[in-house]
């Protein structure tokens, strides 16, 4: 038996070996292209064959395989001279009357050059050519032991890359050690006559293009049959590390179960978010500027590379966006690019946030304003897990009907402030039920700066205790600390644009009266239309806000500072008008979206909690 040391070694240098050949000779698919120009005999003209090669423009970029066959007739040996045009390609020894296999090759640029001739040449007569073929290969074979032969100067199709080398070196450097593994005689044997066969044949693979004018490419089922015959003494050792393993982490996953929601969320997220990158255009897909509103849009976003939503007046984000390009105002091309200016520079919160993340850079800011909403649900969902921790199920579907409630998610994925505003909501939560009324007070002042109605989130400072009279001095105070910022902002932005149009003047009206509209249009439409009509969405939403609502007037906990945020959103609703309510399913569910929070966070743990 060898030295441990030598063992492990030995080891090394195979899972090394193992993972150059997975980088430079094993492919995940290869399309094989190989057309047979000439077929028959072709015998020469006074000592010359002359071809015209077809159009090699579908092996542009690559070097092209010629496989020619050529006869010799005659008993005595012969030189014949192979060349394209005016390139000489190679002098070929025919053997007497015998059949000569040739296999060459011609450099890339000779793809793509067209009408171009095979010659042939001796200085004899009584030799033929019985086939000629034209392709990216020399030959390949199929099945188990799958491979390709190309020329040596080929470029790589597509292959596992380096990650998935780096991957199986890992893993092979994991393997125990094979020496003295077989104890049966005649196994060990064997497996030592196989190990030997497929190293020389990964070796073949390896080197070929060294030492030949071929490269030769193995399939990827291929590679793994080879590497679990060089590594079968070991298998049934990982076997079982693998299988237990698996019923550890079973074990851990089953008592851990009320995370897996969590987890499997989180990366359904992250992974529907990244799909939404573009190279050119960052995340600005997520801002949806649209195509019919190009010509109104400041030119220094013009001039920024950004998706554009086609045939479309595009959303509310592209709005905001702009202003965070210039959230002092100055621009005046700011007054065509706005729809209602002074409605929307309002809002002027997370405008202001993208200009500094963005470090005033247009380009920057851009991507800074639609990212910053993927990261502020990031941290909206950490943050709820605070009152959702993951320990059962029911936490899991209560967080979960937070964070991927269709007001969150369309808040995120149109760049819009709703959801963010979440985050300012509970942190003013944190800091009442810790005692800090004023930071509570201050942070709602400042969420007021991304919606004017975040400040009813002041309702949660009416505490019972609050509501008695000699507390009257406190109320006026926190009054003055939850409306300050907005004030002081909208003086600056009287100064800077016209307030004659405020915009927003359909976003009210008499209580219950959009509500009421909402379900008779609702209903109507889906009678005229049938179940297909994307107004079921707003039935949907419909139902899903009755119930929210309902809950809390049942529960009525004075005491839930959650209960106090929702009872805000539910007297917001009433007062919702036409322009929040249209559409399918329309803007109510992000704009209730506290009413929703609060509904998943008193929801009574009773037999009917998930019906």
């Amino acid at each position: 038996m060898k030295p441990p040391s030598l063992a492990r070694s030995v080891m090394v240098l195979l899972a090394a070996f193992c993972a150059v050949v997975l980088h430079q000779n094993v492919y995940d698919d290869f399309e094989r292209q190989r057309v047979q120009t000439a077929r028959g005999q072709r015998p020469d003209t006074q000592g010359t064959i002359t071809i015209q090669l077809d159009d090699l423009s579908a092996l542009a970029e690559q070097p092209v395989a010629l496989v020619l066959r050529l006869a010799n007739r005659r008993p005595t040996a012969r030189i014949v001279n192979i060349a394209v045009d005016d390139i000489w390609l190679a002098d070929v020894s025919l053997q007497a009357n015998r059949e000569t296999r040739v296999d060459l090759s011609l450099p890339p640029h000779r793809a793509t050059s067209i009408d171009q001739h095979l010659v042939l040449s001796s200085d004899d007569d009584e030799w033929l050519l019985r086939l000629l073929e034209v392709g990216n290969i020399h030959g390949f074979s199929r099945g188990l032991f799958e491979f390709a032969l190309l020329p040596a100067s080929a470029p790589a199709p597509d292959q596992p890359g380096t990650l998935a080398s780096f991957v199986l070196l890992a893993l092979l450097l994991t393997f125990p050690s094979i020496p003295g593994t077989l104890k049966n005689k005649y196994l060990r044997y064997t497996y030592r006559a196989l190990a030997v066969i497929f190293l020389l044949f990964l070796a073949t693979v390896s080197f070929a293009p060294w030492l030949s004018d071929f490269a030769v490419l193995i399939a990827d089922h291929t590679f793994i049959i080879c590497v679990t015959v060089l590594y079968a003494p070991a298998l049934p050792t990982v076997a079982r590390a693998v299988t237990s393993a698996a019923r550890d982490g079973l074990t851990l996953i089953w008592k851990r179960r009320a995370l897996v929601p969590y987890a499997v969320a989180f990366t359904l997220f992250i992974t529907s978010i990244a799909a939404i990158y573009e190279p050119e255009t960052g995340m600005t897909r997520l801002i949806r500027f649209g195509e019919h509103l190009t010509d109104e849009r400041l030119p220094s976003v013009r001039a920024i590379p950004h998706a554009v939503v086609n045939d479309s007046f595009g959303y509310d984000g592209q709005f905001y966006a702009q202003l965070s390009v210039d959230p002092l105002l100055r621009d005046p091309a700011l007054v065509d690019a706005l729809d209602t200016p002074a409605y929307r520079a309002r809002r002027i919160l997370f405008s202001w946030s993208a200009f500094l993340l963005g470090l005033g850079q247009p380009a920057w800011i851009l991507q800074a304003y639609a990212i910053q909403f993927v990261v502020l649900w990031l941290l909206l969902a950490w943050v709820l897990c605070r009152w959702f921790p993951p320990t059962d199920l029911r936490n899991a579907g209560r967080w979960l009907g937070c964070m991927f409630s269709h007001g969150v998610i369309v808040s995120v994925i149109s760049a819009l402030p709703d959801a963010a505003s979440l985050v300012f909501l509970c942190l003013s939560i944190l800091a009442l039920e810790r005692g800090y009324d004023r930071r509570s007070a201050a942070v709602i002042g400042v969420a007021g700066l991304a919606k004017a109605t975040n400040l009813l989130w002041g309702t949660i400072l009416l505490t019972p205790n609050m509501l008695h009279r000699r507390n009257w001095r406190t109320l006026c105070t926190w009054a003055v600390v939850l409306v300050g910022p907005l004030v002081f902002w909208m003086a600056y932005v009287a100064g800077q644009l016209d307030l004659d149009n405020l915009g927003g003047g359909r976003n009210f009206s008499a209580p219950l009266a959009g509500y009421v509209e909402k379900w008779r249009v609702t209903l109507g439409t889906l009678a005229a239309e049938g179940w297909a009509s994307y107004h079921r969405l707003s039935l949907y939403a419909l139902i899903s806000l009755t119930v929210q609502a309902a809950v809390l007037l049942l529960v009525r906990d004075w005491r839930n500072a959650w209960w106090r945020a929702g009872m805000g959103s539910l007297l917001l609703m009433t007062a919702l008008g036409p322009a929040v309510w249209e559409g399918a399913p329309g803007a109510v569910p992000r704009v209730v979206l506290p009413m929703t929070v609060a509904f998943n966070m008193v929801l009574p743990q009773t037999r009917w909690f998930w019906p």
